[in-house]
């Protein structure tokens, strides 16, 4: 016979932050003392995947398959488990928010929490005080502590239906923390050596003192967040802190469904083109930009941080999935969402095809436009795709969406937001930041592996009659120009964060993973770098030539460092081939992404568009040739 448990906790914070709270399973877990767990995913031939789990617990092994999580964003979750082993023969826990007020998500509300189980054998006779002990009583704590935390936090943050990081941290007992002060203080010293800001002593500290969960993928921009600090210098320090030996970096190859980290690398060499997720069945291939992630974790002559498991599939762990479902055949599915601005997408599991769901901003609504009560959705599941019209809606219309299971197969249904998360590293970010090509200069891809960028600013240099500069300066004079001309090139462009891919004689070529930036640097290469040359022992000054291109590219290892190749490099530097001196040329491509190149204009560029031939490629090609006058000397 089953027995219950449920208890209630009242909140005063608005639901998306109880939410964020009370769904992180695997937060609650780990702060509420339970066991850390073992698992392993096997892939089934309909595309699902089974998850068979195992811990132990005062000494008793126990043995158990957990069933997909069921949810919906900010209402309830819920899991069963079934166990082979142990004092269970069936586990439940769920978790309902009850709001105070339907209409008012931030006037709080009641968060209730069940835990259903059916005992099983001779250990199933303590089930009962072992589950008050070592789960209600822990759990209630945890959520009280919560509320009262939650309570004290001031949020003037725009609501978003789903927001990719915590409000605030899940704290359960302090454990014992075993440390190496003296390596601590010294290791801290020489990472003011590779970067000297008051960050150094606040991931020291953080090191020293963080609970291990929270240290186990430490994010630089997480910790931006924490600290309200520069992300570009808290990622530096971060950057130093590793090559001093504080941190250690890796690389998780991130399955583009889940987005869990189904490999953990240390070296970019280790990386392949292609992955596997058991938890989503899916094959994939490995980019730069969304399917690796640079991680940290505290080194291990510091420190010891162990990997760690407590609950793997709550939605806390995948906090960009609004819904989710198991849906056997004939089964089917109603229920309300209320989402925030975004762009989200129902998938299943072993179909490829998507269904899409569009939310604007509720100040998007035309004056035509009457605001409706509800906004209903249909879908269903057929045999070899999903039948159903996208949908556009407001963030202020609540979302009746039907969800039908006409077809022979067992599927998981998902709606989940392609919003990535905001605090993550990726590659393709990483690779074109000039401090981590200067300090990591061996961290290269495999020979032969090629990972596509979604999308990278590239930027090329030359100098104006370089050819009459040496014949004129003589060979030792003209290099020693333009190695003073490398010089300033490589701090403007790691103010802008970009980095230098390589020089190719007098001339450079850097990517930015933002256009804007771009424009910045390119407007400060042409004011700064003449006055540099001649303030640092040159009689004669430089003139650049620049051109700017953005879109896809391919990154490999050429030359023992990390290259760009593609069309649009080679378009890039096409269009800095068409550049006089002295002037900035810029595709068309990049002009639309950046307002019309709006960083030049506000620092006085003027622009003529040209329709210029570039080797290469058979159509002309549109370009923004900017010129500013010479100011009089």
């Amino acid at each position: 016979m089953p027995k219950t448990f449920t208890f209630d906790v009242e909140f005063s914070a608005p639901i998306e932050d109880v939410w964020r709270i009370v769904s992180d399973t695997d937060a609650l877990d780990a702060a509420s003392g339970m066991p850390e767990i073992t698992y392993r995913d096997e892939p089934q031939p309909d595309g699902t995947t089974r998850r068979f789990c195992h811990y132990k617990m005062h000494g008793f092994s126990f043995d158990y398959e957990e069933m997909p999580f069921t949810w919906i964003h900010e209402q309830r979750y819920e899991v069963e488990r079934v166990f082979s082993k142990g004092a269970f023969k069936t586990f439940r826990h769920a978790c309902e928010i009850i709001p105070r007020d339907p209409d008012n998500p931030d006037a709080g509300c009641t968060v209730r929490t069940t835990f259903e189980f059916e005992p099983h054998g001779f250990l199933g006779l303590f089930t009962v005080s072992g589950i008050r002990n070592n789960a209600v009583t822990p759990y209630k704590k945890v959520f009280s502590d919560a509320a009262e935390r939650l309570s004290k936090r001031k949020s003037n943050t725009r609501r978003h239906s789903v927001q990719l990081r915590r409000p605030i941290d899940v704290e359960g007992e302090p454990k014992p923390i075993d440390v190496d002060a003296a390596r601590l203080t010294a290791i801290t010293t020489r990472t003011r050596t590779l970067y000297d800001s008051p960050l150094a002593d606040r991931l020291a500290e953080a090191v020293k003192t963080l609970p291990a969960e929270q240290l186990r993928r430490m994010q630089p921009y997480a910790f931006a967040r924490r600290w309200s600090a520069d992300r570009q210098k808290t990622l530096n320090q971060f950057l130093a802190a590793t090559r001093a030996g504080l941190l250690k970096m890796r690389w998780d190859v991130i399955c583009p469904h889940c987005r869990g980290d189904k490999m953990n690398l240390s070296t970019l060499t280790e990386v392949k083109q292609t992955a596997f997720c058991p938890s989503c069945n899916i094959d994939f291939d490995v980019d730069l930009d969304r399917s690796l992630e640079a991680v940290f974790t505290p080194h291990p002559q510091v420190r010891e941080v162990p990997a760690a498991h407590y609950c793997l599939g709550g939605p806390g762990t995948t906090p960009h999935i609004v819904y989710q479902r198991r849906l056997e055949p004939g089964d089917s599915d109603d229920f309300q969402l209320r989402l925030g601005e975004g762009r989200y997408r129902l998938r299943v599991t072993g179909e490829k095809s998507y269904r899409w769901l569009d939310v604007k901003e509720t100040g998007a609504r035309s004056a035509s436009e009457g605001k409706p009560t509800k906004t209903e959705i249909a879908f269903a599941i057929e045999d070899a795709s999903i039948t159903g019209e996208d949908v556009t809606t407001h963030e202020d219309t609540p979302i009746e969406i039907s969800i039908r299971n006409p077809s022979a197969r067992r599927v998981v249904a998902v709606i989940e937001s392609v919003e990535w998360a905001r605090d993550a590293l990726s590659a393709g970010e990483l690779v074109a930041d000039q401090r981590f090509r200067d300090l990591f200069s061996n961290e290269v891809l495999a020979p032969g592996i090629s990972l596509a960028i979604e999308d990278s600013t590239i930027l090329f240099t030359d100098v104006v009659g370089s050819t009459a500069m040496y014949n004129d300066l003589g060979d030792a004079k003209a290099f020693s120009l333009v190695r003073t001309h490398f010089d300033v090139l490589h701090e403007i462009v790691e103010r802008h964060r970009g980095a230098i891919v390589k020089t190719i004689g007098d001339a450079i070529m850097a990517v930015f993973t933002k256009p804007e930036e771009a424009l910045r640097a390119a407007d400060e290469l042409h004011s700064k770098v003449d006055t540099y040359v001649r303030e640092n022992g040159h009689a004669e000054g430089v003139e650049l030539k620049v051109g700017l291109h953005v879109g896809p590219c391919i990154a490999v290892t050429l030359n023992e460092r990390l290259d760009y190749f593609g069309t649009t490099v080679n378009l890039a530097a096409r269009v800095q081939g068409l550049s006089k001196g002295g002037d900035i040329l810029v595709s068309q491509m990049l002009a639309n992404r950046t307002n019309g190149c709006e960083a030049l204009l506000e620092q006085g560029w003027h622009s003529e568009l040209e329709h210029a031939y570039a080797k290469g490629f058979a159509e002309p090609v549109p370009v923004l040739r900017w010129t500013r006058e010479k100011q009089q000397p």
